[in-house]
């Protein structure tokens, strides 16, 4: 078993750096011609030598590159494949089967290169691993903080709270209106906590004249003062209480009064946090999108047929008791009617 193991590191190192030196391998669209070819030669080579379990069928390719060397072109493939209804050692081929419909049945790799030349076609090398590609993707931290899209509308209630706050702590002469979002998650705890990081900029109105920030309250282009400002907001609405707020803010240095243009219906009183939209920008990012898109190379394909795995369902097994209960229940009561 080590033994076996050791040649097939061996082999797939040499599947990877046998192209010849100073190759460079270019990317190729996995629905070409020759990465059909490269993937029906290599199931009908490793479904002949199987003595046991089903034959594998394609199911998606993944990606395709080439090597050019001379007269030579070597094509390398990387695909899924599953396990199928046609017994190993039998006469249909894999086009004729369907795939084995059961939960347990994992995706096996394929990795193959395949030679072509004015003969013809040769397999290099190739191997079908039968144990299932490793996932990537991390078990979720449960309580962690997540982030938040900065133009998310469930940060409207946090950030208007936490601007009031703010408010009411500076001891300033002029009332502080939300300049920009630095960053924003959410933590389930005993509710929902929020830490916001934003700024808050000096505007128009003194607290002599207003109590709160409303519409009428703009930046000041002369003497501007910059705060940052850390929140933490803790709310829980089932409990029917106001939420716990806290915030600290400090002078930032400004060097230059850009402002962060504001998407449409933002006022310093009605936040609403929705994405800009340029219709003139978007039509030209679309434009220079697509004048300057490469050639597609449709990698990964769609399933080569449809995979639907088979789940058992079984009958509670008061089903049959319950559904007498029910007739008898039905007959009594046409009785008591008659």
């Amino acid at each position: 078993m080590m033994r076996d193991k050791i040649l097939m590191v061996f082999a797939l190192a040499w599947l990877y750096s046998s192209g010849g030196h100073g190759q460079t391998d270019i990317k190729i669209p996995c629905d070409d011609k020759r990465v059909e070819n490269v993937v029906n030669l290599t199931l009908s080579t490793h479904n002949k030598i199987l003595t046991e379990g089903g034959q594998l069928a394609l199911y998606e390719i993944l990606e395709a590159t080439k090597t050019r060397n001379e007269s030579v072109e070597v094509v390398f493939v990387r695909f899924t494949s599953r396990e199928t209804d046609c017994p190993a050692g039998g006469d249909k081929v894999w086009h004729e089967c369907d795939y084995l419909q059961q939960t347990d049945k994992a995706l096996t790799i394929c990795h193959a290169k395949v030679q072509f030349e004015e003969a013809g076609q040769k397999l290099l090398l190739h191997d079908c691993t039968a144990e299932p590609a490793a996932s990537s993707k991390v078990a979720p931290c449960l309580g962690c903080p997540e982030k938040i899209d900065l133009y998310h509308k469930e940060l409207r209630a946090p950030l208007i709270h936490s601007l009031a706050k703010a408010n009411g702590m500076a001891k300033r002469e002029h009332l502080f209106i939300f300049k920009d979002f630095t960053s924003a998650t959410k933590q389930v705890v005993a509710g929902f906590r929020y830490k916001l990081q934003f700024l808050i900029e000096k505007s128009n109105c003194t607290r002599a004249e207003f109590k709160v920030v409303t519409e009428e309250c703009h930046p000041v282009k002369e003497k501007t003062e910059v705060l940052q400002c850390n929140s933490t907001v803790d709310v829980a609405p089932w409990r029917h209480e106001g939420p716990e707020v806290y915030v600290e803010c400090e002078t930032v240095v400004i060097k230059s009064v850009t402002r962060f243009k504001r998407p449409p219906g933002w006022s310093p009183l009605r936040i609403k946090l929705e994405r800009p939209k340029d219709k003139e920008s978007s039509e030209e990012s679309k434009e220079s999108i697509s004048t300057t898109q490469p050639t597609l190379l449709n990698c990964p394909t769609k399933p080569w047929k449809e995979f639907k795995p088979v789940i058992a369902s079984i009958a509670p097994p008061n089903t049959i008791e319950s559904s007498q209960t029910a007739a008898d229940s039905a007959f009594i009561e046409q009785a008591l009617k008659i």
